[in-house]
């Protein structure tokens, strides 16, 4: 039976939330990579089966609920995630309890389990000061935040598909053309910078991201929400200085998410591979 490793990730389960948390103020904060291990057991053939997976969430220790992590520590004329309440569901396992199986889903990466993105122009204000007047957002039209597109507010993404089952059932042929499209997208990804031009930018992530957009479903999402945000940029901040700075602060952004998302993808499929490769040797 395979060794018991959860404490190790619980603790980079909770890095992964802070490094995540910090993005509220939209800053580029290293995000540790994803160090999982799934448990299998030997059925009475021999045969490696996944074990059920019920691990209690790490933040809420199973209340489903949390101190509101955006407005928690600022004093926000408008917390949507919460509704001015300070206490919200929990970002971590997304109100049900128990962490994300990651063969099944993971928390969001693009909005940290919130279901909201913060508005990069005010920084979740809803408003921002302009020569010391205070300016509305229209950005976010005095919002703060904008809902979620990556999950769709679910506060969830899904794990990959592997010839439209699950990654944990594939056959390990499907598995290995699985991992090659995952690391193709994941180096072309690492050698995409930012043009000036946002749509020349748009249109190189998402080739970068091309061979695995069919069968990762947060990635053409995840596409949707950054012209979206980037509309609303180019809409109200192009007469404002640094216009160019937040341009390209938000593909970064969404370049350093979508990388932990790949290798989410990256870990799951070659712990699958493993247990596909052993049964079908036998």
């Amino acid at each position: 039976m395979s060794t018991r490793t959860w404490p190790r990730f619980l603790v980079l389960a909770m890095a992964l939330l802070c490094a995540l948390g910090a993005f509220a103020q939209q800053t580029r904060a290293k995000i540790p990579p994803p160090d999982f291990t799934r448990e299998w057991e030997a059925d009475a053939a021999g045969l490696h089966q996944w074990k059920a997976f019920d691990v209690p969430c790490v933040s809420c220790k199973g209340v489903k609920s949390q101190v509101c992590e955006h407005c928690k520590d600022t004093k926000f004329p408008l917390c949507l995630e919460c509704d001015g309440k300070k206490h919200t569901t929990c970002r971590t396992c997304g109100g049900k309890g128990t962490m994300p199986d990651p063969l099944v889903d993971l928390a969001c990466p693009y909005c940290s389990g919130s279901s909201w993105y913060t508005c990069e122009m005010c920084n979740g204000w809803g408003f921002m000061k302009i020569d010391s007047v205070d300016t509305k957002c229209g950005a976010c039209k005095q919002k703060g935040l904008l809902k979620c597109q990556a999950c769709n507010g679910s506060r969830r993404v899904e794990t990959i598909k592997v010839a439209k089952k699950g990654v944990g059932e594939a056959s390990a042929k499907d598995l290995k053309e699985s991992l090659k499209k995952l690391h193709a997208a994941q180096d072309a990804l690492e050698k995409f910078e930012p043009d000036s031009n946002p749509s020349r930018s748009q249109k190189a992530l998402a080739k970068a991201l091309e061979p695995v957009e069919r069968d990762l479903k947060a990635i053409k999402d995840m596409q949707k929400m950054l012209d979206e945000v980037l509309k609303g940029v180019n809409g109200f901040g192009a007469a404002y200085s640094g216009f160019v700075e937040h341009q390209t602060q938000q593909f970064l952004l969404f370049k350093d998410r979508t990388n932990f998302l790949l290798q989410h993808q990256i870990r799951a499929a070659e712990q699958s591979l493993e247990r596909a490769e052993f049964n079908e040797s036998k």
